[in-house]
């Protein structure tokens, strides 16, 4: 919808507010908007009006969208929910979706958060007020709706809290403490699939593979993938590990590709790595080869992921006491697991 909505005429001005935001619906919205505005992406002003309640927004994912260029994030009501500790006193509720050019000015409005769920998979419904030539002469009513709802817009943005360093800062303090990482509120991208029903993970472990920003894993001996005498880089993870990586907790064949990402190791970014459902049942991450970005070897260590973007992850090893405080910090969150092969992991 959104990018047959940007394929006509000339927009300098996107107004958005939701309830929430989640990492993926943040990669997915902010790739649509690139694709679709091409050229004029970098210069169309972009305001981002969203909440803190019950934690649902993920912090990398209000970042991900001040990231964008030419961009401001608002959060409503902001310092009163933080010192409440994310509870509102009135929720924050809308999903509108503000579009303006020089001839046009068009709003969406549904009940889609910019969650992965609400802009591509769920069940939403929404309604569509275009005006622009030459209907933007002759429907004074629709002209009259758009122009309110923009006010209104306009308004609850001049009162919100701008999303700065110190702002960020404290809602992540609050979203990464143990209370709220050990039972996260569920949002629209944590839904079951048939994977889930088979029980691979209960929805409560999902809950927190999405939410938590830390994950590792015992590599134990990597497959010798890359030809003999070579370290492999294919790592076998529990399945449904994927959706620390972004990728909803969906069915799908095996030896299906689930997502591309970013790894970065001792600061070399490797921008081709890739997230399988393997034939085994397990799901398979591609890592930069051992010596080419990568560590010398994977065998017999262990890894640790840091979500620093949207599809962008640092990559650790970890020494014996560094693995022990990683166990430690997972067991705080009940949110340690061991494979059947005796394999340890977990998220924090």
């Amino acid at each position: 919808m959104i990018a047959d909505l940007l394929s006509v005429g000339h927009i300098t001005h996107i107004d958005i507010a939701v309830a929430y935001v989640t990492t993926g619906g943040a990669r997915d919205l902010l790739g649509t908007l690139r694709g679709s505005l091409a050229a004029q992406w970098p210069t169309v002003k972009k305001r981002w009006l969203t909440s803190f309640d019950y934690c649902r927004t993920e912090p990398l994912a209000a970042q991900a969208l001040a990231g964008a260029p030419n961009s401001s994030v608002r959060v409503h009501d902001g310092i009163r929910i933080l010192r409440q500790k994310c509870v509102p006193t009135v929720p924050f509720h809308p999903k509108a979706f503000l579009f303006r050019g020089p001839d046009r000015h068009v709003m969406f409005a549904g009940s889609g958060n910019a969650s992965r769920s609400g802009l591509n998979t769920g069940h939403e419904v929404g309604l569509l007020l275009d005006c622009r030539p030459p209907s933007a002469g002759q429907d004074r009513q629709g002209k009259a709706t758009l122009t309110s709802a923009q006010n209104w817009y306009d308004g609850v943005w001049n009162a919100a809290v701008p999303f700065d360093t110190a702002l960020a800062d404290r809602y992540r303090n609050i979203y990464d403490d143990t209370a709220n990482l050990r039972h996260p509120t569920p949002t629209d991208d944590d839904t079951i699939g048939e994977e889930q029903r088979r029980g691979a993970l209960t929805p409560e472990d999902l809950r927190k593979l999405r939410a938590c920003s830390h994950f590792w894993i015992e590599a134990g001996n990597i497959t010798r993938n890359l030809g003999p005498g070579r370290p492999g880089n294919q790592l076998m993870m529990k399945r449904l590990s994927r959706v620390f990586f972004g990728v909803p907790a969906t069915n799908v064949p095996q030896n299906s590709p689930l997502t591309q990402m970013e790894i970065v190791h001792g600061g070399v970014p490797k921008r081709d790595c890739s997230l399988t459902f393997s034939d085994n049942g397990m799901d398979k991450l591609t890592l930069p080869v051992p010596g080419a970005g990568g560590p010398a070897s994977y065998d017999n260590e262990a890894l640790l992921f840091k979500r620093v973007g949207a599809g962008t992850f640092r990559l650790d090893l970890g020494a014996p006491a560094q693995r022990r405080e990683w166990l430690r910090r997972s067991r705080a969150l009940e949110a340690s697991h061991t494979m059947p092969g005796g394999r340890q992991w977990g998220v924090f």
